[in-house]
């Protein structure tokens, strides 16, 4: 076995698809180098976990112990966050003085794996009719009026009108969770919903402006038109476009409605309030004191990140982590006793399976119980 082979091996491991041999293959040598180690708070993570790699590749007998390679590995370079013995990034922030690698594994994976989310949504048209798009094959999927929908090789849907219709269509496309999915409106405006969302959009653009209607998440690429503004309401706020690309998280179960500008400009307006949005800013729409809106500089990269293909962290709560769990894994989560104690930071591939994505949490102790799609975490 190469050392490429290794990894590959992991990975598969973490999506699971391993098989029992393989699977025994890498616990073993999780098991091997779990003994060796315990990890102080203030040592560093990504260093860290290049050595467990090193060591995990003489375990396996693909390299001497006598050779030593010193490289950083990216989050996202080795599944992003390898949980069994490569933290690749994922640091816990907690008043602990130390942690035991060896809490890593004592999770028991569930009879059947709970995969994560993928290319899923429903299409529901003018007439209530609705199509499930992850069935439909690419090419033409209906017509409606002057509206041609088809799904592309890449897996969106693409919207093309050949006329003007004074009372234009509506149609509504919803994500499961599990599922995220790209439309292609009739302007050429280009938007991914992440999981657990709808957009309701017309089949075409004919009055003085373009307004669409979100919930939950969705990063919009606006086509750029100057004679008609682009509006999105999301959860008691508007927000106003001529052409730029930005992202709305409108979840109801989330404390605000957050409103992140990659480029261009947006004005954003609810009740009385007003604000002007520069590309890198976000703003924070407080949905319990209605009216409020802050503004603050972000991390653009890790606003999207759900877009690229990441979970990404930044002292967040166990809570928020869950949430976010909850929508892509189509889990139920509850809590019994206190909520553990821990901010997470750090990025992890979405590609994860769900067992490989709560082995990151073991490793601080926080205790799972799962059952077909229901999650109960102790303290």
């Amino acid at each position: 076995m190469t050392e490429h082979e290794a990894k590959q091996l992991v990975d598969k491991y973490l999506q699971g698809k391993a098989t029992p041999d393989e699977r025994k293959l890498i616990e073993s040598w999780y098991n091997q180098l779990s003994q060796e180690k315990s990890l102080s708070e203030k040592e560093d993570f990504e260093h860290l976990s290049e050595e467990l790699w090193q060591k995990t590749l003489v375990a396996a007998k693909l390299r001497s112990p006598k050779k030593k390679i010193f490289r950083y590995w990216p989050a996202a370079a080795v599944a992003a966050c390898i949980s069994i013995f490569i933290l690749a990034g994922i640091h816990f922030v907690t008043g602990h003085k130390q942690m035991q690698l060896t809490r890593a594994y004592h999770h028991t994976l569930p009879s059947h794996e709970i995969v994560p989310g993928g290319n899923k949504a429903i299409l529901i048209l003018a007439n209530g009719k609705q199509l499930s798009l992850t069935d439909e094959k690419e090419g033409l999927i209906v017509k409606e009026h002057d509206a041609t929908i088809n799904k592309t090789d890449s897996g969106q849907i693409k919207y093309t009108t050949s006329a003007n219709n004074d009372q234009p269509l509506f149609n509504t496309l919803v994500t499961p969770r599990g599922g995220q999915y790209t439309v292609v409106l009739a302007d050429g405006t280009k938007v991914t919903l992440n999981a657990a969302s709808s957009l309701v959009y017309p089949t075409q653009f004919n009055g003085a402006d373009r307004e669409v209607e979100l919930k939950g998440e969705g990063y919009f690429e606006v086509a750029h038109d100057p004679k008609k503004p682009f509006r999105v309401k999301s959860n008691g706020q508007t927000i106003e476009v001529l052409g730029t690309h930005f992202n709305v998280n409108c979840y109801n179960n989330e404390p605000y409605v957050k409103t992140t500008l990659l480029e261009g400009s947006i004005k954003l307006t609810s009740e009385n309030n007003e604000v002007i949005l520069k590309p890198g800013q976000q703003s924070r729409f407080d949905l319990n004191k209605k009216g409020s809106i802050l503004t603050d500089e972000v991390n653009t990269d890790e606003v999207v990140a759900w877009k690229n293909g990441l979970f990404q962290f930044k002292a967040s709560s166990i809570e928020e982590v869950m949430r976010e769990a909850e929508r892509w894994y189509n889990v139920d989560v509850t809590y019994t006793g206190k909520q553990p104690d821990i901010r997470i930071s750090g990025s992890m591939s979405r590609k994860v399976s769900f067992s490989g994505f709560v082995k990151l949490l073991e490793f601080e102790g926080v205790k799972f119980s799962i059952k077909d799609h229901q999650v109960i975490i102790t303290n």
